[in-house]
């Protein structure tokens, strides 16, 4: 029998391949347990059959795990839970209890997700100023100032469903928008069908993603990502390119926002675990929380810390959940850019290719090809990604730099 960590993977996806590099470097072995994809015909990494188990449903449910614990008790010992995939959080808080291994409870992961009652413990708590509530028809008709207020929903995931107040027309609008959240076959088990849409203040300022793990209630700060180009589609919002780290934000600044940081986490009881948290500063250097989530950040995230830290967020994820122990930072940090680039929803492709321009990506990535056509979502549909070493790059360089990325991967739409 061998000890082995359980892989959730959404749809035969979620980066299976790096947490199984991940896992074998540490001498652990793994078993994959994946719902079945609403796009693929067949996963992108390898596995020996008596390591993997692909169900017949789009999402994984509790009584999925159950079923591979049972099958597979002659053959793995599972000494943790891990999965990528912000809709199988909770699934992972339960594996992890079950096997006995360091995670959050799964109540405090629902605490998380859910936007509103994570922003109401904040403000009972004095730590955010931001007063949210759950919109309807009522509240709509009484807003007289749009401008001023957000709307997303309570539980959400890629964007899908946020937008300034302001974007909303009538209320009306809202009910299509929660139909296509919650039958969008690839985000399946993500949106509930009855999930609530939430209105708060507006936050302004430098937006940042701060990557931090915590260990024994102790965070650490990995990297910011500074959020250099934020877009408002019709009903999502685009996030394309980040810096690490700040070019907008002092040194004395962010150690305020971690600070806050600090604070937040202990009064949502959070003591261990990687997380990708949301949060804003404005002029007059106050930060607000715009959502915590209870995993690693997408896009290049995951790369662009390794790169500026010396840390990988699995690999410290991995180690918090078993046990081991955890690699430090290196001393001399690097500076990164990365760029996404967002398809058109319900668009198909004729042209989709790189066109480089120096100096050149550490690491790029297409995501669809010629011919494919994209869902018609109101969420971010990623059809690549790039990401550069800046280290040496003058400061008075990059701006410029920045806005020729937007050009290195080239799209075209048959009409």
């Amino acid at each position: 029998m061998k000890k082995a960590i359980l892989i959730l993977s959404h749809q035969l996806l979620s980066m299976v391949d790096p947490l199984k590099h991940r896992l074998m470097q540490g001498g652990y072995g793994y078993f994959i347990l994946s719902s079945a994809s609403a796009r693929l015909a067949a996963p992108a990494w390898h596995a020996d059959p008596e390591d993997i188990k692909i169900t017949k449903g789009l999402h994984l449910t509790q009584q999925d795990i159950d079923a591979v614990v049972a099958d597979t008790a002659q053959t793995h010992e599972f000494i943790g839970c891990i999965s990528v995939w912000d809709g199988y959080r909770g699934l992972m808080a339960y594996a992890n209890q079950r096997f006995g291994a360091q995670d959050i409870r799964e109540e405090t992961v629902a605490l998380l997700r859910d936007k509103l009652a994570m922003r109401n413990r904040l403000c009972r708590a004095g730590l955010s100023r931001v007063s949210a509530q759950v919109l309807d028809e009522d509240i709509y008709q009484s807003i007289t100032e749009p401008e001023k207020y957000f709307i997303k929903p309570r539980i959400g995931l890629a964007s899908m469903g946020t937008f300034p107040a302001s974007q909303l027309t009538s209320y009306a609008q809202l009910a299509p928008l929660r139909q296509h959240a919650a039958s969008d076959k690839q985000y399946a088990g993500v949106f509930p069908p009855d999930n609530d849409f939430i209105i708060e203040g507006l936050i302004s300022g430098t937006e940042c993603s701060f990557e931090v793990s915590l260990h024994q209630g102790r965070l650490e700060v990995l990297a910011v990502h500074e959020k250099l180009e934020v877009s408002q589609a019709a009903f999502s919002v685009l996030e394309g390119a980040c810096v690490c780290p700040p070019r907008a934000l002092s040194t004395v600044q962010l150690a305020a926002g971690t600070r806050l940081l600090e604070q937040v986490m202990a009064t949502l009881g959070v003591e261990t675990g990687v997380y990708h948290v949301e949060l804003k500063c404005d002029a007059q250097d106050h930060w607000e929380v715009i959502e915590i989530n209870p995993r690693i950040g997408g896009a290049y995230i995951v790369e662009s810390t390794r790169l500026h830290s010396g840390v990988c967020l699995l690999q410290r994820w991995l180690a918090l959940i078993t046990g081991a122990p955890l690699a430090e930072k290196s001393p001399a940090q690097r500076s990164t850019f990365f760029r996404v680039f967002f398809g058109r929803p319900g668009k198909t492709l004729s042209r989709l290719e790189r066109t480089p321009t120096g100096p050149a990506a550490v690491k790029d990535t297409l995501l669809f090809k010629p011919h494919d056509t994209l869902p018609q979502v109101e969420r971010e549909i990623f059809l690549g990604m790039a990401l550069w070493d800046i280290t040496d790059m003058p400061p008075a360089d990059q701006p410029a730099f920045f806005s020729r990325t937007q050009g290195y991967i080239t799209t075209e739409y048959l009409a």
